[in-house]
């Protein structure tokens, strides 16, 4: 990340060093929970000045005590479980940014003065905001960086980066190229903004944030915060880094150490075990008792049925190898002697296993149950381009006799995504009003006879 100020008449732009803190003839290291990070200008005169913050991210972090995978595991099989951060602008770089410049963030001075800035962010990680009825494609992206940036006085230069340049069939990555710029900000009020907006931006719900934390922003005197038209939302998608504490220190991994805080987080959890009664309710109106959970998440839905005696295996799908390794600790099971990651356990009369799979590919695993149970979190975070495969490999390929989608409280888009998927299909799908899921029906099946696995 670079950031540039251009001098004025009687205001050189080297002022940008002394408003950082930092010198300008000489390379400034700091440890960091993700690695060493350097400060350094590239050019410090009074016409310009630049400073840029380089984050030398180590694949393996220490995790001081947060629950992290294993410290052994290739850049390589990090990158392939999902791992991105160590390469891209993401919650990780905004937790070193917290740490380098905490002084100056964290600092209330009133003399601090507003420069004309320009930064500049080569990869920053987005997660299109969900929702089946808005994609997360190129224009979402963007859309959602201008969201957040725009009320905020920045003039702000996105552009999607390609899965490949040469191939661009391909599709769009998650990444997006960023540069901000602003007749006159100060410096610190642009740090505080960008460690808030960048885990903001990254959408990922089983990632985990350092204990750096954010908690200083969301104090009274944030009122840019406050008046931020996108202030739920920004607090919607912060959510899942764990509320701060007292330190700013997040809960981490997804996994809270205790309930949500907040005025609305009764609320939230009340939510969110309603939603998950409503799915219980549907699985069994069908009668299903042998049900795979295709996003499992942490495992919190298949905890959930292993209460009921009617459900007699239970299978648990996910990308996320981090997510798989929360959901096994949290129930209980062993790793198999399987060349991919996979557990199984066998709880009183009930199997039950978690096998890692992106849901885009058609896997025989996933076959013969008599109901899946899909978040539509996972279809609304899919690529545009890649959402037919998705919706082709769940209800063409997998095609159990019922699927149960989670659905999008407030998405007007989520009703009409739900009525093409089961005509495109063949199945006919009810919807649980007001926000509850859509519980598709393929033909009149007799379930719970499928072949044994």
């Amino acid at each position: 990340m670079s950031i540039s100020a251009t001098g004025t008449a009687g205001s050189p732009a080297t002022d940008l060093a002394r408003l950082l803190n930092r010198p300008p003839d000489a390379v400034q290291r700091a440890a960091t929970a993700y690695g060493e990070a350097h400060v350094f200008f590239p050019e410090a005169g009074d016409e310009r000045c630049t400073a840029v913050l380089l984050v030398e991210a180590d694949p393996a972090p220490s995790r001081k005590g947060r629950g992290g995978g294993p410290s052994g595991a290739s850049d390589l099989a990090r990158v392939r479980a999902g791992d991105d951060r160590p390469y891209v602008v993401s919650s990780r770089f905004a937790a070193a940014l917290r740490t380098v410049f905490r002084a100056v963030i964290t600092a209330a001075d009133p003399a601090d003065r507003a420069l004309p800035l320009r930064i500049e962010l080569p990869a920053v990680r987005v997660d299109g905001e969900r929702g089946l009825g808005s994609g997360a494609g190129e224009g979402g992206r963007v859309a959602l960086v201008r969201r957040l940036f725009e009320p905020l006085g920045w003039r702000v230069e996105a552009a999607a980066i390609p899965l490949d340049e040469e191939f661009p069939a391909w599709g769009e990555s998650p990444y997006v190229r960023l540069a901000l710029e602003a007749a006159s900000a100060r410096p610190a009020d642009a740090l505080r903004q960008l460690a808030v907006l960048l885990p903001a931006l990254e959408g990922v719900t089983d990632q985990w944030v350092a204990p750096e934390g954010v908690g200083n922003l969301f104090s009274a005197d944030a009122d840019w915060l406050a008046r931020h038209p996108e202030r739920e939302l920004i607090a919607r998608r912060l959510d899942h880094h764990g509320p701060p504490g007292a330190d700013g220190a997040g809960y981490g991994d997804g996994e809270p150490d205790s309930p949500a805080e907040g005025a609305d987080g009764d609320g939230r959890t009340a939510a969110v075990e309603a939603g998950r009664a409503a799915v219980l309710a549907a699985l069994r109106e069908v009668g299903a008792a042998r049900v795979v959970h295709l996003g499992c998440g942490r495992g919190e839905l298949i905890d959930a049925l292993l209460t009921d005696a009617r459900f007699t295996e239970l299978l648990g799908v996910d990308v996320s190898l981090r997510a798989l390794s929360t959901a096994a600790h949290r129930l209980g099971l062993e790793r198999t002697t399987e060349p991919a990651p996979e557990w199984a356990a066998t709880r009183r009369t009930v199997r039950v296993g978690l096998v890692q799979g992106a849901l885009m590919y058609a896997d025989a695993r996933l076959r013969g149950f008599d109901a899946a149970v899909l978040d539509a979190d996972v279809v609304g975070r899919a690529d545009p381009d890649r959402r037919p495969a998705l919706e082709h490999a769940v209800f063409g390929t997998v095609r159990p006799a019922a699927v149960v989608v989670t659905s999008q409280a407030g998405d007007p888009g989520f009703g009409t995504w739900a009525e093409r998927v089961a005509a495109e299909h063949g199945y006919t799908v009810t919807m649980a009003a007001p926000a509850g899921p859509a519980l598709f029906r393929r033909g009149t099946p007799t379930l719970g006879g499928g072949e044994s696995r």
